[in-house]
């Protein structure tokens, strides 16, 4: 059985607008998939469709199962407990991504304490291995910091961390080098390589 089991998946807009028409893959544990398409294809809405945070009154039909459970129509509170803990995203501009009024640190360490319950110490100390592990440099400022202050790759650098913050099974990298300059882009996907 496929780890993440995509059939038939429709998006609609709120106004009936067909966004996404019946899209089908399936990825394997260990596996590696990549959504190859032009921009306005549906990229994007596919990972937000996964992830139950489709904008407002988008809606989606069809199937989408992690380890043969549905997660289209799943409750809103066992769908945000899947979310980070099981399936976690890198999304494509991580200045909207981050909450510009929390610090890095306390936005790595929050998914730690909620879903695996560790102590703010534990977490600070957690978060901080992470902002090493995907090579961000003066961990201390940057774990202070907010993310108006970083720069685009230490942006998104932040975010691949709070993405790999408890070990999902499944990351969805939204076009993560979208907005950085070409060397950053080469960095941040050799370390997507190494990490993932």
């Amino acid at each position: 059985m496929s780890l993440l089991q995509v059939t038939g998946l429709t998006v609609h807009s709120a106004s009936g607008q067909l966004i996404l028409d019946d899209v089908s893959w399936s990825l394997d544990a260990g596996g590696r998939l990549g959504l190859i398409g032009e921009s306005g294809s549906g990229k994007s809405m596919t990972a937000l469709a996964i992830l139950g945070l489709l904008p407002e009154g988008m809606r989606a039909s069809g199937s989408v199962r992690l380890d043969g459970v549905e997660l289209l129509g799943m409750p809103a509170r066992r769908l945000r407990r899947l979310r980070g803990a099981q399936v976690a995203m890198v999304f494509q501009e991580p200045l909207t991504a981050l909450d510009p009024l929390m610090s890095i640190g306390r936005q790595i360490a929050g998914p730690l304490r909620l879903h695996h319950g560790l102590s703010k110490a534990a977490a600070a100390a957690e978060a901080r291995r992470l902002c090493e592990l995907v090579r961000l440099p003066d961990v201390t400022r940057v774990l202070e910091s907010f993310p108006w202050q970083l720069s685009g790759g230490q942006r998104q650098r932040a975010n691949l961390a709070m993405a790999l913050a408890c070990r999902p099974r499944v990351l969805l990298a939204d076009e993560p080098t979208t907005a950085l300059d070409v060397t950053v882009q080469a960095e941040i996907l050799e370390l997507l390589g190494d990490v993932v």
